[in-house]
């Protein structure tokens, strides 16, 4: 195999492992949902922190969390609260336990 077949290969393991890796967080981040949602204590901080987690491990679809949180920051008041419950709420639908 020459050099440009060696390269091409590293090249696609490299494009398949970021594949396999499991979904992003499609722009979400830990820090500016916990701004945007108003979290106040260390709970709340570590239910977005365990959501992301799940929906980069693929177990929490982005769609469902993207959506719940366009909703909830939309909320005059208590934005973190219609979050959480919104999302155990839909997820249940969906049959995904979270707590």
């Amino acid at each position: 195999m020459n050099r440009h077949g060696i390269l091409l290969a590293a090249l696609l393991l490299a494009v398949t492992a970021c594949f396999a890796r499991g979904a992003d967080t499609g722009g979400l981040t830990a820090d500016n949902m916990k701004a945007t949602l108003h979290t106040a204590t260390p709970q709340e901080d570590g239910f977005i922190e365990r959501v992301l987690a799940r929906v980069e491990d693929g177990s929490l679809p982005l769609d469902l969390v993207q959506s719940t949180f366009l909703w909830a920051k939309k909320k005059p008041r208590k934005k973190f609260f219609y979050f959480k419950q919104g999302l155990i709420l839909r997820a249940a639908d969906r049959g995904i336990h979270l707590s």
